[in-house]
């Protein structure tokens, strides 16, 4: 039992060479191994934060982005909705003119074409007046066989032309 005893005992200058040398090895671990693992956490943790700040700054970059996109996307379709709505505006407006301007027609070539006809048949009707004129003297002067006056040839032409029934010839 007495070694066992000297185990547990304490020597002064033991104690003071190991707590001067716990000391001296404590302040070279801080200095040299320390203080550089101190650095590189710090150097790390500084890394990731820019990471992170980068990486919201990429995120809002990237939110910025698909708003402006979809703002695009949204003045696009409206302007392609401007440009249907004016040409199917401008088409339907074409399409009446075009139609006012064939009914215009229509009408003015009806109305010639009226105009013609009562033209035309005025122009036969005075010919058959002149006719009827020419035969009521022939058939005037075949009859009578004599010699009339003037004044009275004139009077039989006019009750032959009154005679002739024309609203007949003007209806057909």
């Amino acid at each position: 039992m007495g070694t066992e005893i000297e185990l547990f005992k304490i020597s002064p200058g033991l104690f003071i060479w190991s707590v001067v040398t716990f000391l001296v090895l404590l302040g070279l671990l801080y200095k040299f191994a320390f203080g550089p693992l101190v650095k590189l956490q710090k150097a790390r943790q500084d890394q990731i934060h820019q990471s992170i700040v980068d990486a919201e700054n990429l995120r809002d970059e990237a939110q910025q982005l698909l708003a402006d996109y979809k703002k695009q996307l949204a003045q696009a379709r409206a302007e392609a909705d401007a440009i249907v709505d004016r040409a199917r505006k401008a088409g339907e407006a074409n399409k009446a003119e075009i139609l006012e301007e064939a009914r215009a027609q229509a009408e003015g070539n009806l109305t010639r074409a009226r105009q013609q006809i009562e033209r035309d048949t005025n122009q036969a009707l005075q010919k058959i007046r002149e006719e009827a004129a020419d035969l009521a003297v022939a058939a005037t002067a075949k009859v009578a066989r004599t010699s009339l006056s003037e004044a009275d040839q004139l009077r039989l032409i006019k009750e032959a032309i009154n005679e002739i029934d024309l609203s007949t010839i003007s209806e057909n």
